[in-house]
C-alpha cells in the first residue's frame, strides 16, 4: 500500500469517507479502476485489497482506486447506494482531476469490486436500485469486474438459517456482536479485520437476515436490487462485464453470478463469466492469482 495516498471524498450528509488511491508510473492519462471491498455491506475496510489489485498500477497501467463506504446496518442499502454514487462523482469531478495532477483520464472509468463489493459494482454499472432508493444512478462506468459478487439478496441462501454455518462448522455467538447489530449504534464506514465486526458476515449468514439488516426501516423492497431480474426486464443494461466465482464458494454461491451472465447473454449484453474450478471465496487473495483474463476483459473494453 506504500504507493497509495489516502484522502476522502464526501458522503451525500457531509460525512468524510476514506478513500485510496496510487497512480502509474507511465506517462500520459491513466483509466481509473474503482475497487469496492467484500464483506456483506456489513465488515471490511478499504486498505484490505487482492494483490493483483495493487499490481494493477504498475503492471496495467491504471489508476487505482480502492474506496470505503458506511457499513448496515447503521447506515442502510439506501443510505450506502448514496455513498458510492457520491464515490464515482468525486472521481469524475475537477476536485480529483487536480488531486491527481491531471494525470487521469476520467472518462475511462471502471467500477470493480469483490463479493458484497461486486454488487456494488454492478448496480453502478447498472443503475439498478437507485431509482427506489430516491435517486438518479450515475453515468454508466466504460466497464465493470465483480468477483464473486452477491447479485440477488432473495435467494435462499440470504434468507435460509444455518445453525450452524455449513463453511465453520459451530454456531457464532450473539453476545459480542451486539453494539455492531444495533442500527441506532454510531454510523462507521469501514471495520479492521480483528474488530469482533469482523464476524458479522458469518452471523448474518448463520441466522439469515441479510435483508433485515441492509433494508429494515428503509421502505425498499429487497427485489429492488436484483441484477439478473433487472437486466432480465430490460429496463437496464450492463456495459462491457467481467465475472469471476470459484466454483467451490461457499460464501457466495456461483449461481450468482452465473444467473447475471445468463441474463445479460440472453439480453444481447457484452458479458464474460469466468468460473475458477475449485476454487472458494476469496481465491484472488492469493499472491499466485494475477487475474489475467479480467485484465485483458478491461483493457479490451477500454
Amino acid at each position: 500500500m506504500s504507493a497509495f495516498k489516502s484522502i476522502t471524498y464526501a458522503s451525500p450528509d457531509g460525512v468524510d469517507i476514506g478513500l485510496d488511491y496510487a497512480l502509474p508510473s507511465s506517462p500520459g492519462k491513466a483509466p481509473i479502476l474503482l475497487w469496492f471491498h467484500g464483506g456483506g455491506l456489513l465488515q471490511g475496510y478499504r486498505k484490505v485489497m487482492p494483490p493483483h489489485l495493487e499490481a494493477a498500477r504498475a503492471k496495467h497501467g491504471f489508476c487505482v482506486v480502492s474506496a470505503d463506504y458506511r457499513l448496515a446496518p447503521q447506515t442502510r442499502l439506501p443510505g450506502i447506494l448514496a455513498d458510492i454514487k457520491a464515490c464515482v462523482e468525486y472521481l469524475r469531478s475537477p476536485a480529483f482531476a487536480a488531486e491527481t495532477g491531471g494525470r487521469v483520464d476520467q472518462g475511462k472509468l471502471v467500477v470493480s469490486g469483490g463479493s458484497a463489493g461486486g454488487w456494488l459494482a454492478l448496480m453502478l454499472a447498472s443503475g439498478i436500485g437507485f431509482h427506489e432508493c430516491g435517486m438518479e444512478p450515475p453515468a454508466h462506468p466504460v466497464a465493470c469486474a465483480a468477483l464473486y459478487p452477491i447479485t440477488d439478496i432473495t435467494d435462499r441462501f440470504w434468507t435460509t438459517p444455518q445453525h450452524p454455518v455449513s463453511y465453520l462448522g459451530y454456531e457464532i455467538e450473539r453476545e459480542p456482536l451486539y453494539p455492531y447489530l444495533d442500527p441506532a449504534a454510531p454510523k462507521t464506514s469501514y471495520s479492521l479485520p480483528t474488530d469482533a465486526r469482523s464476524q458479522m458476515y458469518h452471523y448474518m449468514v448463520q441466522e439469515g437476515i441479510e435483508q433485515q439488516l441492509l433494508l429494515d426501516g428503509a421502505g425498499v423492497s429487497p427485489a429492488s436490487f436484483r441484477i439478473a431480474a433487472g437486466i432480465g426486464s430490460g429496463k437496464f443494461v450492463l456495459p462491457p462485464t467481467y465475472l469471476a466465482h470459484g466454483t467451490l464458494d461457499d460464501k457466495v454461491p456461483p449461481r450468482q453470478s452465473e444467473d447475471v451472465a445468463h441474463a445479460a447473454e440472453a439480453a444481447g449484453l457484452p458479458v464474460e463469466l469466468e468460473l475458477f474450478d475449485g476454487a472458494d471465496h476469496l481465491f484472488d487473495f492469493d499472491e499466485s492469482a494475477e487475474m489475467e483474463g479480467m485484465y485483458k476483459f478491461i483493457k479490451s473494453a477500454l
